[in-house]
């Protein structure tokens, strides 16, 4: 097999999409959020003083390098509010990754054993729910969570406290439980 065919016009296009689609899709919003993030903030329509004007030739764009600064960055760290807001998405983001862990390991080594012909109907079963939409979802979990919902009636009748918990639906365990 010669070396010519392996690369031929429609394999080169096939290899080069997904890098296309990564440089555009990701890499120039990404450098729009950076170069927003560098900037000097400013009470403004946009909320930054415009750094790059790449009309202005060669020593402008030296000078709009050299007035970058990280100060909204520092901003970030030296703020209780942005560092624990961070904080929190950790700790939301790693308890709900756990519980999906949790779920999902033993949900997939139970369809991986199922006979061959139900493997399929076990992932349509799995798959079906996200086709749903995410407002759709949310509103299920408040009508779970909520004073009167679901879980606190079977919370109540299994008599496992006198009264059911009251603000299950606007707590800080209901979030993990509705991102996963």
């Amino acid at each position: 097999m010669s070396t010519r065919r392996l690369f031929s016009r429609p394999a080169r296009f096939a290899a080069i999409a997904p890098y296309v689609w990564m440089a555009l899709f990701f890499l120039v919003p990404f450098g729009f959020v950076l170069k927003i993030s560098l900037s000097q903030t400013a009470i403004a329509q946009p909320p930054y003083t415009p750094v790059f004007d790449l009309a202005a030739g060669g020593t402008a764009l030296k000078q709009a390098f050299a007035a970058l600064s990280l100060d909204n960055f520092r901003l970030l760290v030296s703020d209780n509010l942005y560092v624990l807001s961070y904080l929190r998405s950790l700790v939301v983001a790693v308890v709900a990754t756990a519980i999906l862990l949790l779920i999902g390991y033993p949900i997939a080594y139970g369809m991986a054993r199922l006979p061959r012909r139900w493997q399929g109907i076990a992932m349509m079963l799995v798959i079906v729910p996200f086709w749903t939409s995410f407002l759709i979802r949310i509103y299920a979990w408040i009508n779970i969570l909520q004073h009167d919902g679901l879980l606190n009636r079977i919370w109540y009748r299994s008599r496992w406290c006198g009264s059911p918990p009251t603000r299950l639906c606007i707590s800080a365990s209901s979030i993990p439980i509705c991102r996963s």
